[in-house]
């Protein structure tokens, strides 16, 4: 069978201190993703956004919806999204994720590593979150992202997966996710509290206080300790026989994370299925009315300001702080 290079690393964890970026040697290109991503998929090349990744599961499921097929843990980074999908190592942690239109969700790559991309949305009894959309020529990276961006990178009600907030903390999400119909409504009686920072260049995902949210999960959320894989060997794998870098060891998340070296030079995938010049995509609007009013209303949120779920929270649970949605932890 085919061969393919792949990277396996050398452990460390966070926890402990972190060079804040990888040796140069020991840095991968973006070949990285496109070696190891074209068995559970197809390259596409869209417009200004370049090489996009688009799971087979998309392509033959109009339903399929990232962060899905998972669940999160908390870990010494934050929220961070545990992946059964075999793509989920490198689309949920690097990068940004796009609806293109008649076409579904495709991945754009990206250089940092991140707990996950994602806004969060929480109020009353539920809490949800969407993937955070790619902007056209670069993605942005390198800087904080806050409770407004549902108004600054446009994300609408249906990039939202929302569950009962006493889901939460169920290791399979899938079943949960309320129908996107759905959505408009919810999002009228959430906040985003959306908390994405950086320290010494590694990336906290934050956001629902954690407190908070345990305190009403019907299963306690599970605290993990991040182990960081990031410094590249080669190893040969099989192809086609699927393996998620990303795995869980008793209470200990080991992700494969190594720096992605940007390339002055045109890299590109061996294979690409087709190119979309005028790509048009969508935003999470489609079929709703009232899009301006929804706006207006996202405008004037207050992440410190969130509604109480109507039930009372679990027993045997500590009382949870106010919310600390800008709070980082380490």
């Amino acid at each position: 069978m085919k061969k393919l290079l792949v990277a396996l690393t050398i452990t460390v964890g966070l926890h402990a201190p972190l060079a804040p970026r990888a040796q140069a040697a020991t840095d991968v290109s973006l070949n990285f993703f496109y070696d190891n991503l074209s068995s559970q998929g197809n390259w596409v090349e869209v417009g200004d956004y370049g090489y996009c990744f688009q799971p087979t599961v998309a392509s033959n499921n109009p339903d399929w919806r990232p962060y899905a097929d998972g669940y999160w843990a908390y870990t010494d980074v934050g929220w961070t999204w545990v992946s059964y999908e075999d793509f989920g190592w490198a689309t949920y942690h690097y990068g940004r994720w796009s609806n293109l239109a008649d076409y579904g969700w495709v991945w754009v790559p990206g250089y940092e590593w991140g707990p996950a991309w994602v806004s969060w949305r929480t109020g009353g009894d539920y809490i949800g979150w969407a993937p955070l959309p790619a902007t056209a020529g670069a993605i942005y990276e390198g800087r904080a992202i806050n409770a407004q961006v549902d108004v600054d990178y446009d994300i609408g009600p249906e990039y939202y997966n929302f569950v009962d907030i006493r889901y939460i903390g169920e290791p399979v999400l899938r079943g949960r996710i309320v129908q996107p119909s759905q959505n408009v409504t919810i999002i009228n009686r959430t906040v985003n509290v959306t908390n994405i920072t950086y320290n010494n260049s590694i990336v906290y995902n934050y956001g629902p206080s954690y407190e908070r949210v345990n305190q009403y999960s019907a299963r306690p959320i599970e605290r993990l300790t991040l182990t960081r894989e990031a410094t590249v060997a080669n190893l040969s794998l099989q192809a086609g026989a699927g393996r998620n870098f990303n795995r869980v060891n008793g209470s200990q998340l080991m992700v494969v994370a190594p720096a992605i070296q940007k390339s002055q030079q045109r890299i590109a995938p061996k294979t690409v299925k087709t190119k979309i010049e005028k790509p048009t995509f969508e935003r999470g609007w489609k079929g709703i009315s009232n899009r301006q009013q929804i706006q207006a209303e996202m405008k004037k949120e207050n992440a410190q300001n969130v509604p109480p779920p109507s039930f009372q929270p679990q027993k045997g649970r500590k009382a949870a702080a106010a919310p600390a949605a800008a709070a980082v932890e380490t």
